[in-house]
């Protein structure tokens, strides 16, 4: 059995992806420290919306893989338009989630409402397929026979610069939401840089090993994301506390 067999096994693109969602949620619900409904502070709308964000998109962290690997299997459609639409659908969310949480929390530590991110941040989901789509095409044609999966590395290699980029934007953003910002963006480029780095291995040079790297990427994307965010961005964080920058 080779490395892109075990990748490609429902064990490691599906149920591996699940454990650690499926445990946040648990914790959630039984031993987290209630949020307060209707804050009245930029600190308790900062917890309030992480707290919210958190349980949306840890149940979307689950739904994901089950729906592009085994339903599209058993819709018959995996490899067909639809199923590809449906792929590049959880792609793109997987993005905005992303800009969400950057915008929303911007928006948020400058007392407005979370939900003007909700423009930017699908306007920013696009930049990079805007961006990436053409360029492969561009690179098909100065490079015939390139492996019919590179759009992903080119993908994977935009974004990470455009998450580095917009950490740097960040510089003189609110200091309350500033450094968890960074770190969560730091965190998004590491995963990209490593999915791009397997691509490498796998499309350039030919290395099974490139399927067991992508692994990681895979459990950072996945399964790790919503307990960083919480971790670097909910109440408990003390970039997320005022006191600190008094």
């Amino acid at each position: 059995m080779t490395w892109q067999d075990i990748y490609a096994s429902e064990l490691q693109a599906v149920w591996a992806l699940q454990v650690v969602p499926l445990l946040y949620l648990a914790w959630r619900a039984l031993l987290a420290a209630p949020v307060e409904w209707r804050p009245a502070t930029v600190e308790g709308r900062l917890a309030w919306f992480v707290d919210r964000y958190a349980i949306v998109f840890a149940l979307e962290t689950i739904l994901d893989p089950l729906a592009t690997t085994p339903l599209l299997n058993a819709l018959g459609i995996a490899g067909q338009p639809a199923g590809t639409a449906v792929m590049i659908a959880f792609v793109l969310l997987g993005d905005f989630r992303v800009y969400l949480l950057v915008f929303a929390l911007l928006a948020l530590a400058a007392g407005q409402t979370w939900r003007v991110a909700l423009p930017r941040a699908a306007a920013w989901t696009l930049l990079v397929p805007a961006i990436a789509v053409p360029l492969d095409a561009a690179l098909r044609v100065a490079a015939p026979g390139r492996d019919p999966n590179s759009i992903w590395l080119v993908y994977e290699s935009v974004f990470t610069l455009v998450a580095l980029g917009l950490r740097t934007r960040l510089a003189g953003a609110p200091p309350l939401v500033r450094d968890a910002l960074r770190a969560v963006l730091a965190y998004v480029a590491l995963y990209y840089a490593l999915w791009a780095s397997s691509d490498v291995l796998i499309q350039l040079l030919g290395l099974d090993a490139g399927w067991l790297l992508r692994i990681v990427p895979n459990q950072l994307y996945y399964a790790f994301w919503i307990p960083f965010v919480v971790w670097r961005c909910g109440k408990r964080n003390p970039q997320m506390n005022t006191e600190n920058h008094r």
